[in-house]
């Protein structure tokens, strides 16, 4: 395995596995992601869904110009109208081509493939670490530049056709010590946040606290949210989850997200003070 250790203690970057299983889409991931003491608040490989992989980045439909099969950078299984989830030839990967670590953070240069091999995207991506006083905060910066001549269609299962499951973005598998956690917005504690737009929302409970921010500058803005709470903790800056959202030929788009953990049940107020 190729891996980084992020400052402060923050997390292990896995760059790359000896072994990738193709069906999981392979990809750079964060796992263990800790809290300033220690606290893992990431999962890696739950029974439930083995192709989530700590905190990544990571999109389910994928569609180069009018092509018929959609591209799978999620892992697993493909939604299919009219024949439910799949287990479908089109899981792609994210492979890590260039690595810069720095005092503060480690920045990479990633192409996007699809199952072929076919390098569709370039991405610059550059992880940052901040660390305050209640709280750490990771700024994930990733900026995507088309390397085809097609336009490219970023969706999920809902804008294919399954109502709720709009994943897909920035997605982090929380550890099973949030399981049953409370789900806070800027605006309080918000039971029905699946696939609204909010600034932010975060995962509170069993002693700690992670929140994800999405940039107001971002493609899709405000971003909804894809979260659970019970049984299958997760969360997700989901931009894709309601509309499919294009990139013209060599064009390039700029995103821009923040994680935060800290030990400590924090209520919306800290939260909005720690970004």
């Amino acid at each position: 395995m190729s891996a980084v250790e992020l400052p402060a203690g923050l997390g292990v970057l896995v760059l790359a596995e000896e072994s990738p299983r193709h069906v999981e889409s392979p990809r750079p991931f964060v796992h263990p992601l800790r809290t300033p003491s220690g606290v893992v608040v990431s999962d890696l490989r739950p029974a439930d869904h083995d192709w989530h992989h700590g905190l990544s980045l990571a999109v389910s439909n994928i569609r180069i110009g009018d092509e018929p099969d959609e591209i799978n950078l999620w892992g697993g299984v493909t939604w299919v109208p009219g024949d439910g989830y799949r287990q479908l030839d089109n899981n792609g990967s994210q492979l890590v081509e260039s690595v810069s670590e720095e005092h503060d953070g480690v920045r990479l240069r990633v192409g996007w493939y699809d199952a072929g091999g076919r390098r569709f995207l370039e991405e610059e991506r550059r992880l940052t670490v901040h660390e305050g006083p209640t709280a750490t905060v990771l700024e994930v910066v990733s900026e995507w530049t088309s390397q085809t001549e097609r336009l490219l269609g970023f969706g999920s299962p809902t804008t294919a056709g399954r109502p709720g499951a709009g994943y897909g973005g920035l997605f982090l598998r929380a550890a099973p010590c949030l399981d049953g956690a409370r789900v806070l917005a800027p605006h309080g504690e918000s039971a029905d946040a699946m696939g609204r737009a909010e600034e932010w929302l975060a995962l509170v409970g069993a002693g700690v606290t992670v929140a994800m921010r999405a940039d107001s500058a971002n493609p899709v803005a405000p971003t909804p949210w894809f979260v659970r709470s019970e049984g299958t903790p997760m969360l997700c800056a989901a931009p894709f989850f309601h509309e499919v959202w294009t990139l013209p030929p060599a064009e390039s788009a700029r995103w821009r997200w923040q994680v935060l953990v800290a030990d400590g049940e924090l209520e919306a107020e800290a939260i909005g003070a720690a970004w």
